[in-house]
């Protein structure tokens, strides 16, 4: 039930990101609370910290996206942006992963589970900056994760994410169009 209603949430969510209204944050937010209960009672701890994150990120994305111009137009991340991006989030997941392995008998995946946070608060980072790259970052990250909520049996958030990429293709293309020059 708890899982069903984080699908349906999340999925408001990315629609709402891809139609570049603020609203996107409201169900991101709510869909956040939801998951953050789902991955605890499946122990996936780096997966339900990220969720409080993401609730603090969604305040941060609201407000970015309320005061700024209905029609703003995406911009790209520079590659110096993106290297220390990925390296961040490695070293962030791979130290969470430790973390949760050393003091938590009962974390699942430790070190996929963190590296993909790492990568998640990244991605969400991106989208509150309005950066096109952000929906690259979900959909390898969504990809990633699939294989992760398969393993767990966790049905309906595997077949959320293959949705997710759908969804992130479709968010890029659109966001595309919107794409500010940095030249």
């Amino acid at each position: 039930m708890m899982e069903g209603l984080g699908v349906v949430t999340a999925l408001l969510g990315v629609y709402f990101s891809m139609k570049r209204m603020w609203m996107a944050w409201v169900w991101n937010i709510i869909s956040s609370g939801v998951y953050l209960y789902v991955f605890y009672t499946n122990h996936l701890y780096a997966d339900m910290e990220l969720q409080g994150l993401f609730i603090i990120l969604g305040f941060i994305g609201l407000f970015a996206w309320n005061r700024s111009d209905h029609n703003w137009l995406a911009e790209r991340s520079t590659r110096k942006s993106i290297s220390l991006g990925v390296i961040f989030s490695v070293v962030f997941g791979l130290g969470l992963g430790y973390v949760h392995e050393r003091y938590l008998s009962d974390a699942s995946f430790p070190f996929v589970d963190g590296i993909l946070a790492g990568l998640s608060v990244w991605a969400t980072w991106l989208a509150t900056k309005k950066k096109i790259e952000n929906w690259i970052v979900w959909i390898g990250v969504d990809l990633m994760y699939i294989g992760l909520y398969l393993q767990k049996e966790m049905w309906g958030t595997a077949c959320l994410y293959a949705v997710f990429i759908g969804l992130a293709w479709q968010g890029y293309r659109e966001w595309s169009i919107t794409l500010k020059s940095i030249d």
